[in-house]
Order: C-alpha cells, then sequence, then structure tokens
C-alpha cells in the first residue's frame, strides 16, 4: 500500500488553482501538453482527465458552438507527477455541430479517449423531468466536516484524496456512508458548488461540472450491494463516462446533483445522474460505468 502525504500543495486562491490544470501548451496542430499540477495524490482524478479532454477539444471548435455532450473511456491510470498530452482529432465540421476526438497520453501510453460534440444553440420547445423536493443545502452538514469527523478510520489510501482541500463544496442530503456494510438504496443526492467564484464563460463552468460529476455516481452503486466505497478490500476505478449538457447553468452557483443506479453485475457497477439548477432547470445527465471488485487479503496489498 502507498503512503501518501496528506498536505495540501496548491496556492490559497481557488481560481488560481482551478486554472492550473487547463494551462495548454501548443506542441503541434491541435495537439496540447499540460504539465503537472501539485497534488498530494499518486493517480490523477477521472474528473480531472475527463474535463481536461472537454477542455482540450473546446480550443478547437469555433466559438458559436457549445457542448452538448461527451462520451469518455477511461483505459489506464495516470500519474500525477509528469506532463499529460492531447491529441485532439477535427472528425467533423457542419453549420450545426462539430464533433472531436481527444486522445489523452503519458508518455505515449494511452490515458482516455473521449468524443465531444459541439452545436450551434438554437430556439426550441422543451421539457425536463422534475427536480426532486429536497431540504436546502444550507441547511445540510458539508462533505469536508463529515470527513473530517470520520477522523483516522478512513484508510489510509484514501486519505490524501479526500483529506485535501476540495474545488467542490458537497452537501449530502442522505446518510453518506464511509465503510457501512448496510444495504442501502440505489440512489442519492448532494447540493454541490465549486469554492469561490468562477469567472469565465459557460465553457469553463462546463468543464467544471465534469470535474464534479465523476465523484459519487459510482459510489451510488454500491449501497445495494452493501459494500462501503472506504471499505479496504474494495478495488474501484471508472471504466467509461458520459455527460449530456441541456441548459446553461454556473457551478459556482448550488446544483442538485440527483443519482440512481439500475443495475450492477460482473464486478461492475453503473450509475445515474440528473444535475438541476436551484430553479428546477435540468442542465446536466451524466452516467458512469466503474469497476467495483472486491479483493481477498493477498490481493489487497496489492492495491
Amino acid at each position: 500500500m502507498h503512503a501518501l502525504p496528506e498536505s495540501n500543495p496548491y496556492p490559497d486562491d481557488p481560481e488560481v488553482e482551478r486554472r492550473l490544470g487547463y494551462e495548454f501548451e501548443d506542441i503541434a496542430p491541435d495537439h496540447y501538453r499540460v504539465q503537472p499540477v501539485p497534488s498530494g495524490l499518486l493517480r490523477l482524478y477521472g474528473g480531472m482527465v475527463a474535463s481536461q479532454c472537454l477542455a482540450a477539444a473546446r480550443l478547437t471548435v469555433p466559438a458559436d458552438k457549445v457542448a452538448h455532450s461527451l462520451h469518455a473511456y477511461f483505459l489506464q491510470p495516470g500519474l500525477t507527477d509528469r506532463p499529460v498530452d492531447f491529441a485532439v482529432t477535427r472528425e467533423s465540421d457542419g453549420r450545426t455541430f462539430a464533433n472531436r476526438m481527444v486522445r489523452m497520453t503519458q508518455n505515449g501510453a494511452p490515458i482516455l479517449n473521449m468524443m465531444a460534440s459541439f452545436k450551434k444553440p438554437e430556439p426550441s420547445a422543451r421539457h425536463c423531468v422534475a427536480m426532486p423536493d429536497v431540504p436546502p443545502p444550507e441547511s445540510l452538514t458539508s462533505l469536508a466536516d463529515l470527513v473530517a469527523a470520520y477522523g483516522d478510520r478512513l484508510p489510509e489510501r484514501h486519505r490524501p484524496f479526500w483529506r485535501r482541500r476540495q474545488q467542490i463544496d458537497w452537501r449530502p442530503l442522505e446518510f453518506f456512508p464511509f465503510d457501512e456494510h448496510e444495504v442501502r438504496p440505489a440512489s442519492r443526492s448532494f447540493w454541490f458548488r465549486a469554492v469561490g467564484m468562477v469567472d469565465g464563460p459557460l465553457d469553463v463552468h462546463q468543464r467544471l461540472l465534469t470535474y464534479a460529476s465523476d465523484l459519487h455516481i459510482f459510489h451510488t452503486a454500491l449501497g445495494p450491494l452493501g459494500i462501503g466505497w472506504a471499505n479496504d478490500f474494495l478495488q474501484s476505478s471508472s471504466l467509461d463516462h458520459a455527460v449530456w449538457f441541456h441548459d446553461e447553468f454556473r457551478v459556482d452557483e448550488w446544483l442538485l446533483y440527483a443519482m440512481d443506479s439500475p443495475a450492477a453485475s460482473d464486478a461492475m457497477a453503473l450509475g445515474r445522474g440528473n444535475v438541476f439548477r436551484r430553479d428546477g432547470t435540468l442542465v446536466a445527465t451524466v452516467s458512469q460505468q466503474g469497476l467495483a471488485r472486491m479483493l481477498d487479503e493477498e490481493r489487497k496489498g496489492k492495491l
């Protein structure tokens, strides 16, 4: 097991911290590089690499088109102490749509492949599912406080991720399980928003929602299995991730992430989520499948 530092190496300004992972260097036409971002983590966070790929695709798309969907496959973990490269292929450019393939690599090894689609906005009829009737975020305890209260019961391998300063303020609406073994419903909800004000156009808010959307959605599928995400014998990782954007939003204003899980089998679990503005407007839909493998004592020691 790796012992990782628990200190937070980021600057005090959240806006500077957010910008670090999206400072793209041009290394060839439609090829970009991002230098390592200071981190106490060993592996790159899946939401970070997905949001970086979306941002790389955005660099090659006309300003009059807006991202409406992305589909990503995580191929292998990336390390936090070396640069990552992005190769963007311009699959199509039409009057209404533009499609991009992004291949993210590190030292030549594939990390993530993403297809992203962009569309010119147009007026149309609309509808959306109703937002759940839930208590307001101001009445809820922050996840950071819950993690702090859990203390050293949190397994060592999870501490660097959960104890670092979070870019997102999460407020769970239900009991937040760590390593509990009680069977729970295949649904959960969180209010969330970025810490500090986010300065930028819609595409900046879209990439930060993508960053946030990777957290908790897969864990929703563990509840019916009676497995806590902090179980020291659980081997888990994101396998694929999809986001559909439906409307405008700001990620520095409260959003509700309502999630469920339709199925789990073959050591894999599927999560789904709807993201609502506080006024009830559905702004995004998310789906993710992840690995949920329980290890024996021998294999656990190799994590």
